[in-house]
């Protein structure tokens, strides 16, 4: 049985500890609490160009140097970053947690923000901005969510710009990194075949004055303006298929709705049980791949959903899909539904409870975004607690015209059609 330990540093970093003694493996990981929303308005992409950054070089270490001494005893080692938080990790066998925590905090801590290396991954990130324009699926996410988030920083792509790319400098680079990776913005998290109290003489002894001090970066609430129709965006191109992704605003992560909003979401389109993928593909043989998810930040989030169609077969796609909605917001579902959608959700959990790289993950975001672990008993208790009404009440709250964001990449769209249909289905 898994056995979980948190402590803090002399300088008030925060550890997560995960003991897993049957593993092979072990995951090792540092979060901050800085990501894309954070960045300053002229200079989106920041926090992502710095998690590239950090890879490219410290005082101690060439870059590849970094990856080889990971690499050479069979580790890997990754980053993200997302809207509102920052991750680099290391993965491999448990014997070398030295080895890779030494690692990951010199790139954390002592990064060199070279300016010719800076020109020269600045290039890199925008063949990475290229790459995903090109794919229509990944784009249509950027336009909804310009869309559904406007003239907010959760708007704007977090990769950034061409332009903004192109204003940020190694100093703006080092400034961040100087900030916002620091003890009081910080979780360390490791999780595998180790031991809570090697892993703190191990901290004490790679920082013996823990992580430097940092702040919390300032933050600017998204405030859902009332709305009573949809909003409708495209781009047109030259494609045999339309992307379509839909977007309802939903609460924060820290609603009481979100035990049913999660239900919700599996009966709607989180797996190929679900209504969505039962009446596109196996019924009516509409799309290729349909389905849903959710995205929770602190104070909004979104229900979403997404498909792949033939043009001609948009108008009928949409149809079913605001029936799906509108049913789900009319009529309870039963209680063997919900059963199933409960059973699915603690089971996938628990599932996933069995990776070390899931579990520091974990760790690490219930720390840093809601300040203490999470209950995983209780997380399963309030979702078995949750009723058929209490999931359609969810999907009445949510699922409405006024919520609603469509974005389409392909052949050029009607949006009146768009709109009509999402204003008859709900």
């Amino acid at each position: 049985m898994t056995s979980y330990h948190r402590f803090e540093l002399p300088s008030g970093t925060r550890v997560r500890v995960a003991e897993m003694p049957w593993m092979e493996s072990v995951s090792a990981g540092v979060w901050a609490g800085v990501g894309g929303r954070h960045d300053p308005a002229r200079l989106s992409g920041l926090a992502h160009f710095a998690e590239h950054m950090v890879f490219q070089g410290t005082k101690r270490r060439t870059a590849r140097r970094l990856n080889t001494e990971v690499e050479s005893v069979g580790g890997s080692m990754d980053a993200y970053t997302s809207e509102d938080h920052t991750a680099f990790f290391v993965r491999g066998p448990a014997e070398h947690l030295t080895r890779f925590s030494d690692v990951l905090f010199d790139l954390y801590q002592h990064s060199i923000f070279d300016p010719e290396t800076v020109k020269k991954e600045r290039d890199v990130i925008a063949e990475e901005i290229a790459m995903y324009r090109e794919q229509p699926n990944q784009h249509v996410e950027d336009l909804l969510c310009r869309t559904v988030w406007p003239k907010h920083p959760l708007g704007l792509p977090i990769a950034g710009t061409e332009k903004s790319l192109e204003r940020i400098e190694e100093g703006a680079l080092r400034e961040h990194a100087r900030k916002y990776f620091g003890a009081g913005n910080s979780v360390i998290s490791i999780a595998g075949r180790v031991e809570a109290g090697h892993v703190r003489e191990l901290l004490t002894k790679l920082l013996p004055k823990g992580l430097p001090p940092g702040v919390r970066p300032p933050s600017r609430p998204f405030k859902l303006k009332a709305a009573r129709r949809p909003s409708v965006v495209s781009e047109t191109r030259d494609l045999d298929q339309i992307q379509v992704a839909l977007a309802f605003h939903a609460p924060g992560r820290k609603s009481r709705m979100m035990p049913a909003l999660r239900l919700l979401n599996v009966i709607l389109g989180e797996n190929t049980s679900s209504r969505l993928w039962a009446e596109l593909r196996e019924k009516r043989g509409l799309c290729y791949d349909a389905g849903s998810d959710i995205t929770s930040l602190e104070e909004t989030g979104l229900l979403h959903l997404y498909a792949g169609v033939d043009p001609d077969r948009l108008e009928r796609v949409l149809a079913v899909i605001f029936k799906i909605l509108h049913g789900l917001a009319d009529k309870a579902v039963s209680s063997s539904t919900l059963k199933a959608a409960v059973e699915y959700s603690i089971g996938s959990s628990r599932m996933a409870m069995e990776s070390t790289s899931h579990q520091m993950t974990l760790m690490a975001e219930s720390e840093l975004l809601h300040g203490h672990p999470i209950d995983m008993d209780a997380l399963y208790a309030r979702l078995r607690a949750v009723t058929p009404e209490q999931v359609r009440r969810a999907a009445a709250e949510i699922l409405r015209p006024g919520r609603l964001t469509v974005a389409l990449v392909g052949p050029e769209t009607d949006h009146a059609l768009v709109e009509r249909a999402a204003m008859a289905g709900l």
